[in-house]
C-alpha cells in the first residue's frame, strides 16, 4: 500500500527531545504506515559516518513503497558547520528520491536560518521547532499527560511533581510513567514518597540551616542525600558555593538601596529566595561569606587531590561551620 507518493524532508529541532521523539514517531507512522527496522534507517551522527548515512539515503526501499532515513544529533545545520558536510546534504535534499523521506533531528534550541539546507527544506518540506515549556505551559502539559493515560492527579500533587522535576521533560516523563504504574489516583503524598526533590532544594535548605546555626539540620539533610551515593554528593560543594555567592550578591544590592523586588529583578531570581537571603543577613556578613567560599574551595581541592575522603571532609565542614 502506498501511503504518500512524494518525498518529504523534515527538520525537527529543540531542547525537549521527548517531544521531538513523539512527533518523529507520529510522522513516521503517517508516512510509512507501519515503521520497522526495514523501512526506517536511523543514524546517530555522534557515532555514525555521514557518508554511511548518505549511502543509505541513496538506496531505494526493498519490498516497500517507501522508506525513511533519520539523521539524529546533526550539526550540519549549525552556524560554522563544515562546508563539505553542508554541500553533501544540500545535494541530497535538492535532488530527493520520491520514495525516500529524510528527517534531520537537532537537539538544540537553534539552527542556522541562513543555511542553504534550511532554505531548501523551508520551501519544500517542514521545519518543526520544539520550544522549552514555559512556566505557564507546564500545568497544561502535565495535566494532559496524565489524562491521556486515564490517571487522576490532585492539583497540589501535580504542582509538586512539576516543581520536583525542575523543568526537565525527560525526568517528568520517567517519573510520570512510574507513577502511572503505581496508582490511578495520585495525591501529594504519593509524589513526596515516589519522586525525589531536586538537589538544588537540598543545597538551599542546607545553606539556610547553616546560617541559622542549625548545623544538626544541615547534617541531617546531608546524610539523607548520602544514601544516594557519590553522584548525589558530588554537586553539593559547587551548589553550596553558588548559594553563598547568591547571598553575597543580594546583600550587596540591598546595601546599595535596592528593595526586595528590585533585587529579584536584577538577579532574575525567585523573590522568595531573595526574601530568605535578606532574612539571613543578620546572621552573616559578606566578609563571612568570603571565608566560607574559601573553605569550600579548599575542601574541593583536598577532595580532588585525594587528601581527604569526600564524605568525611564534607561532614567535617558542616559540623565545624562557624556560627
Amino acid at each position: 500500500m502506498l501511503y504518500n507518493s512524494t518525498n518529504m524532508n523534515y527538520i525537527l529541532y529543540g531542547e525537549q527531545y521527548p517531544m521531538i521523539k513523539k512527533k518523529l514517531n507520529k510522522l513516521l507512522k503517517e508516512r510509512l504506515g507501519e515503521p520497522d527496522d526495514f523501512n526506517v534507517a536511523k543514524f546517530d551522527m555522534d557515532n555514525s559516518s555521514l557518508d554511511d548515512a548518505l549511502m543509505d539515503a541513496s538506496l531505494l526501499p526493498l519490498g516497500y513503497d517507501r522508506k525513511a532515513v533519520v539523521f539524529d544529533n546533526v550539526t550540519f545545520l549549525d552556524k560554522g558547520a563544515k562546508k563539505d558536510d553542508v554541500q553533501k546534504i544540500l545535494e541530497l535534499v535538492q535532488e530527493p528520491d520520491e520514495s525516500i523521506d529524510l528527517f534531520f533531528v537537532v537537539r538544540k534550541g537553534t539552527i542556522d536560518d541562513k543555511s542553504p539546507i534550511v532554505e531548501v527544506i523551508k520551501n519544500n518540506g517542514q521545519i518543526l521547532n520544539f520550544v522549552n515549556l514555559t512556566k505557564e505551559d507546564w500545568p497544561r502539559y502535565a495535566t494532559k499527560y496524565f489524562a491521556d493515560r486515564n490517571i487522576q492527579i490532585d492539583k497540589d500533587a501535580l504542582y509538586e511533581l512539576i516543581a520536583r522535576v525542575d523543568g526537565d521533560l525527560n525526568r517528568f516523563i520517567n517519573e510520570a510513567d512510574k507513577l502511572c504504574l503505581y496508582k490511578d489516583h495520585l495525591s501529594i503524598v504519593d509524589i513526596v514518597l515516589m519522586v525525589a526533590k531536586p538537589i538544588e532544594d537540598d543545597a538551599f535548605q542546607m545553606s539556610n540551616a547553616l546560617i541559622a546555626g542549625d548545623n544538626s539540620l544541615a547534617l541531617s539533610i546531608y546524610r539523607d542525600l548520602k544514601l544516594g551515593g557519590q553522584k548525589a554528593i558530588d554537586p553539593l560543594i559547587p551548589m553550596l558555593a553558588n548559594q553563598f555567592r547568591f547571598f553575597s550578591k543580594v546583600f550587596f544590592l540591598y546595601d546599595k538601596g535596592l528593595e526586595r523586588d528590585e533585587i529579584a529583578s536584577e538577579l532574575s531570581a525567585n523573590p522568595f529566595r531573595v526574601k530568605i537571603a535578606l532574612q539571613n543577613r543578620r546572621h552573616l556578613s559578606r566578609r563571612d561569606i568570603a571565608h566560607v567560599l574559601d573553605d569550600l574551595y579548599y575542601l574541593d581541592y583536598q577532595i580532588k587531590s585525594g587528601q581527604i575522603d569526600r564524605f568525611y571532609g564534607f561532614e567535617l565542614f558542616l559540623i565545624n561551620f562557624p556560627n
